[in-house]
């Protein structure tokens, strides 16, 4: 999985909800296996041009290229008000575009390497065989599992602003008082899927790791 470490830059100082939305358009390609790149340092032209070329080589990206033009010019002082609030807009409704593709065929790959192969079959429900064959695409992944696969891609995604691999393997098995004092993987029940209430619940207290609140220690 891409290592997504972006450190402060001065093009975006005074514009914190547009660094969090592009942060977050970043975390969530990482985490479903979309970018091209190992590592993820800064927000720059030159890294968002890299994101919208490889979110258009997985037909993901629609017209991104265009709503995006102003974050891959090199004078982002430029921008107007007008301009910032379109642009917020236009990366919210990106990373929900990619909230809604499940893309199994590069998520394998990246979920395994977040995970772990042990930890991934037990939240999948799946055998290590039938996770190796669709992983392999020696078997095509069958809509519920790529679905839960997918729901996994986003977990991480939020995630990876506070935990590396182990601590995201960590994080799926410890007891947590706001889920009644079970683990996320427990919470979660058998036969789960992304739009049940335990699914919810725990996709949540992910969720708020990614502004430091309180649900998340």
């Amino acid at each position: 999985m891409v290592n997504i470490r972006i450190a402060s830059n001065p093009g975006f100082a005074t514009r914190a909800l547009l660094a969090q939305r592009l942060g977050h358009l970043f975390s969530r390609s990482a985490a479903m296996g979309l970018l091209s790149t190992s590592q993820v340092t800064e927000l720059s032209p030159h890294s968002v041009r890299g994101l919208v070329s490889d979110l258009q080589q997985h037909g993901l990206a629609g017209g991104a290229g265009i709503y995006l033009a102003p974050l891959m010019q090199d004078s982002p002082q430029a921008w107007d008000a007008t301009t910032e609030r379109r642009l917020e807009s236009d990366l919210e409704q990106l990373a929900q575009a990619l909230e809604d593709s499940p893309t199994p065929a590069t998520e394998w790959a990246s979920m395994r390497e977040a995970l772990g192969d042990d930890l991934l079959a037990l939240l999948l429900e799946l055998s290590a065989s039938s996770l190796r064959r669709y992983a392999t695409r020696e078997r095509a992944t069958p809509e519920p599992v790529a679905n839960r696969l997918h729901w996994l891609a986003m977990v991480v995604s939020d995630l990876s602003g506070g935990y590396n691999c182990l601590g995201m393997r960590r994080w799926f098995e410890r007891p947590r008082a706001q889920l009644g004092g079970h683990s996320p993987r427990a919470a979660l029940g058998p036969a789960w899927r992304p739009d049940d209430p335990s699914a919810r619940r725990v996709r949540a207290l992910a969720a708020a790791l990614s502004g430091a609140q309180p649900l998340a220690v």
